[in-house]
């Protein structure tokens, strides 16, 4: 006669390790829960995904239909107020390089000028100059 195999009795869902003290440590999930009660209460946006039906859901998802910023998101005005600086700053930046750049075109075609007549032959130089005072004088 064979032995009759042991019933396999499932163990109880708990915590390995020993007990929590109380007082003592948090676990991380009430860590999470507590984080997501000082974010309701200063009024930001807190969207709470259940694992469970997001692993049973299918695989294939098209990309976030229904992705809604306002509800999906957490905005922190500190966070929009430096990405606002920031771009301000460097759009200032860019309007003084652009001011720079039309200075420095500008300082450049009057170099280049000087220099063509710096390159023309002695007696052409004194023509310009003699034509230019009788026409002053």
């Amino acid at each position: 006669m064979a032995k009759n195999a042991p019933a396999i009795v499932p163990a109880l869902e708990r915590p390995r390790g020993r007990p929590l003290k109380p007082g003592g440590r948090l676990s991380q999930v009430e860590i999470q829960r507590a984080y997501r009660d000082r974010l309701a209460a200063a009024g930001k946006v807190v969207r709470v995904v259940d694992v469970a039906a997001v692993s049973l859901a299918p695989q294939v998802v098209p990309a976030f239909p229904d992705f809604d910023p306002a509800r999906d998101g957490i905005y922190e005005r500190e966070m929009i107020e430096t990405m606002r600086e920031n771009l301000h700053k460097t759009s200032l930046r860019l309007e003084n390089i652009q001011e720079d750049m039309k200075r420095l075109e500008q300082r450049n075609a009057y170099l280049e000028g000087e220099l063509k007549l710096l390159e023309q032959p002695p007696y052409e130089c004194a023509e310009r100059q003699n034509s230019a005072q009788a026409a002053t004088g």
